[in-house]
Order: C-alpha cells, then structure tokens, then sequence
C-alpha cells in the first residue's frame, strides 16, 4: 500500500482489506440471495437489508463471472474486482447515477452517431448503445485493462455497433504516447480516477504511484457523423474541447461533460459555448436544471443536483431534453 496515501486513508484502506477478507468466508449463495431480497424489498425490510449490504458490497464478487442490474436484467456486466462493478452489482441503475444514466439512455435514442471519451469499465457504453442499437457509438479509453473491460461488456450484451478505442484523446500535435496515473487509492481493475500525468486540471488529492504508457489518438479524428459527445476524462475536458473547437462549432453536437471541483478553464469553455448559442444544463435527480453564466462564472461546486454531469445542447435542439 502505497505512502503517499494520508495516514486515515491507508486506515480505511486497510479496514476494508480486513473486512473483504473476512466476507469472503461466506458462501457467495448468501450474497446473490441478499442482493435479490434487497432490490425487490421495501419500507422496514429494505430498510434493515440495506444494514447488511453496507457490509456485503466490501466483498469481491469472485463468486460470479457477470451479472445483470437489479432494476434493469437487460444490462449484464463482467463481475471484476472493481469499486464500481459492485456499487452496480448492490445498487443497479437506480443506485448508482440513475438520472445520469436515463438521460444518457435518452440522448443516445435520438443521436445520429455518438463519441464517449473515458468509457472505464463500459457502463455507460452498454447502457447507450442498448438504448440505439443502429446508431455507430466510439467508446475511449485509455487504460489497457479498462478498454478491454468494455470490449467484454460490450460482448455480454450483443452491441455490434460500438467501437472501442484504446488511447487517450488529445489535440493536434500531442505526444504519440503519455503517461496515465493510477490512484493508490483505486487498487482495482479498472480505477474509475485514472488521470493524465501532464496537461490536466481539478486533480487534487489522488497520489499515484505508478504510471502506465498509452497511446494518444486525436480528438479531431473521432467527429465524423458524430452528434453527441460524452467526456469523463479526469480533467483533461477542457483540454480536448479546445482542440474540437473548431469542428464543435461546425457539426454542433450535443455535450455531456462530468465538471469536478478546481476546472476554471473547463468553466470557461463551457461559458464560450453559451456564448455560441448553447444552452447549459445541470443532471439532477428531479430533472434538467438550467446554469447560468454566474453559476459557470461562480466558485461554489458545479453542478449542484445530486450529481457532476452538464449537458450542453444547441438552443435549436434544446426543446428535444
């Protein structure tokens, strides 16, 4: 485990560890059992069950190969030893960034051809191209272990209409390969915060140790016949919006970008695209919610609705949210 962590954090790290272990004694029957009572229970009963999976989701789900979502049988996902796999295991659609995940459902239904930069494990790779099996969908991502973890995703639910790409997404003129952090934090498969060594911003507090070589793959390269675009790239967003700027402002596609703390520039692009007749809206778990330019302009967090995605739509296609 590594030193950088903050001593607290290696504690925790640590607990879980023990915790695991000791889960792992039990027959892995007893977790799916759990699993199914909970996601069909309610009141009192969800109640007291949602105590034990607090406990039961510390547990690798080595007892499985791949299972489908809870609340949506129709998505099935590769049971590898990630954070985020067994948040979706436990909690399903609903539990984890459900109202990100409808509207990403919704925006792919409609979309001509679609471009997700920063897939990890898939999710919303699978949950978009399920939702438009006949639309052409670029999934890409640069860890080796995570891009070959949406190719198996995307296998499990018979998507033949995504591409997947190996690489990190950069401007004109970038280094053939760089350089991908991996959080000490995040000792899993796919480490959902893998970040960019050079060029990024709001990347506070998630020590790396160890690095891994990538390849590069220019962003203007990936917009043909694309409309919408969806960005969880760990900082690098602005980055990339800069270099698309030109065709963004040719093919006006629709955005969703993940905003995290500390992204002034990110800020900044987002308040340029209004500028060009975009519209600017927060996901939240009640519905869309407009931004202004004092809210983009602001310091306070953003977005401020129960999650960290915008969507950026034309004003002409706006009605269509």
């Amino acid at each position: 485990m590594s030193s950088s962590l903050p001593p607290t954090v290696r504690a925790r790290m640590r607990a879980r560890s023990a915790l695991s272990t000791i889960l792992e004694w039990l027959p892995g029957g007893l977790f799916v059992s759990a699993r199914d009572r909970f996601s069909h229970s309610s009141g009192l009963s969800h109640k007291a069950l949602g105590q034990f999976v607090r406990i039961a989701r510390h547990r690798p789900l080595d007892f499985i190969e791949d299972f489908t979502l809870p609340d949506n049988p129709a998505i099935r996902l590769a049971a590898v030893e990630s954070r985020l796999v067994r948040l979706l295991f436990w909690y399903g659609e609903r539990g984890y960034e459900g109202a990100e995940t409808e509207y990403w459902r919704r925006l792919c239904g409609s979309a001509k051809g679609v471009l997700e930069l920063g897939a990890n494990i898939g999710y919303y790779t699978v949950q978009g191209a399920s939702a438009a099996r006949h639309t052409s969908y670029v999934a890409v991502e640069a860890n080796p272990e995570s891009a070959a973890l949406v190719e198996r995703n995307v296998a499990l639910n018979g998507l033949d209409n995504v591409k997947v790409l190996q690489a990190a997404v950069v401007g004109e003129g970038a280094p053939e390969v760089l350089e991908l952090a991996l959080p000490d934090q995040e000792q899993y498969v796919a480490p959902t915060g893998a970040y960019l060594v050079e060029g990024g911003e709001g990347i506070i507090g998630r020590p790396a140790s160890r690095t891994i070589t990538v390849p590069t793959v220019p962003v203007t390269g990936l917009l043909d016949d694309v409309d919408l675009i969806k960005l969880d790239i760990e900082g690098y967003e602005a980055n990339v919006l800069r270099a698309a700027w030109p065709r963004l402002l040719e093919i006006r596609p629709t955005i969703v970008v993940e905003v995290l703390r500390n992204v002034p520039e990110l800020r900044q692009v987002l308040r340029d695209l209004r500028a060009q007749d975009y519209e600017v809206h927060a996901i939240g778990t009640g519905g869309l919610h407009r931004i202004t330019d004092e809210e983009l302009a602001a310091e306070a967090p953003l977005p401020r609705y129960g999650s960290r995605d915008v969507v950026i739509v034309p004003a002409e296609r706006a009605a269509d949210l």
